[in-house]
């Protein structure tokens, strides 16, 4: 009887992280497809454009006060070039889906 229950609580335990796995997911895929539809919308790059120089800048300032020597990209100060470098990314990875038009930089 023991061993019974012990099995049936491993099975009801799995199961719930496959649901917890699945929940998951799909929220991610929501998430990811409202973010797509908001970038497409009217000013979504350059929300996006915005965001990404944000985080940008964070995660430098982040290195900068964690380490007393750090890598410095040659061109810093061309955050404008860098944002444009992924906006590119971006506009390439809509192409297959025919949402080249709707991205501009």
């Amino acid at each position: 009887m023991r061993s019974e229950g012990e099995k049936q609580k491993r099975i009801n335990e799995a199961e719930g992280r496959a649901i917890e796995i699945q929940k998951v997911a799909e929220a991610t895929a929501e998430g990811i497809k409202r973010i797509a539809v908001s970038i497409n919308e009217k000013g979504g790059t350059q929300a996006v454009n915005l965001r990404i120089a944000e985080q940008y800048l964070n995660e430098f300032g982040k290195l900068a006060k964690i380490n007393n020597t750090i890598i410095i990209p040659s061109d810093l100060s061309d955050i404008a070039g860098m944002i444009k470098a992924v906006s590119s990314v971006i506009k390439e990875q809509a192409v297959p889906s025919g949402m080249a038009d709707a991205i501009t930089t």
